[in-house]
């Protein structure tokens, strides 16, 4: 009967939380310090990607250390190709199963889809909501070589309704690092377990440290 029943990664019974930075601006966050723990062993994933960031009062900053050659974004299901998201709670909700007002669902490319290298695309299910972001809130920069590719992202305060870092000491996050041809790298929950889109309690916690 056991047999029957899917098993679940150790993470899924832990709270996951990881430090997070102050920075001055983008340019700090590859200092090892801004370096996020991996969860890749813990989710039985292959880990492909080191993740970078850091924030302050005007913006969150990422560094995706990929460690493939970009080859393209699928249109039609940007998880099928070369993609990655960011899941944010600016309030780190953990007693609620919905997609609150305070969460985020971003999606970045390394070139442009129809104008745009980043979009917001959270997807709320209640009347709690703000308006999405503009994409002229979200930087990215792309670079490329035989081995790799590198996204920096910038994500303004503008885009993030709630976030307040000198009130609230934690956010909610997590992240899913597509690639075409292979399985997904995610940070403490894994969407082949959960779909981590639509249950922000799950997400890690991370504190503000400067």
């Amino acid at each position: 009967m056991f047999e029957e029943v899917p098993s679940l990664s150790v993470l899924s019974f832990f709270n996951v939380k990881d430090d997070i930075f102050y920075a001055k601006n983008s340019l700090e966050i590859t200092d090892k310090k801004y370096l996020l723990i991996s969860s890749a062993p813990f989710l039985a994933e292959e880990k492909f990607c080191d993740v970078h960031m850091g924030y302050n009062n005007h913006a969150l900053y990422f560094h995706f250390k990929i460690d493939k050659p970009f080859e393209d974004v699928n249109i039609t299901d940007f998880q099928k190709g070369d993609s990655v998201e960011i899941f944010i709670d600016t309030r780190d909700i953990k007693d609620k199963t919905i997609i609150s007002q305070f969460c985020h669902h971003f999606v970045f490319f390394a070139e442009e889809v129809n104008g745009v290298m980043g979009k917001e695309i959270t997807r709320f299910r209640t009347d709690e909501v703000h308006p999405l972001c503009s994409p002229k809130d979200l930087k990215v920069n792309a670079h490329f070589s035989k081995k790799s590719h590198i996204l920096d992202i910038e994500i303004k305060s503008s885009a993030l309704f709630g976030y307040d870092p000198t009130s609230f000491e934690r956010m909610g996050f997590t992240y899913r690092v597509n690639r075409k041809g292979g399985d997904p790298q995610h940070f403490a929950v894994s969407s082949s377990e959960y779909k981590i889109e639509l249950q922000p309690s799950l997400w890690s916690s991370l504190i503000f440290l400067k």
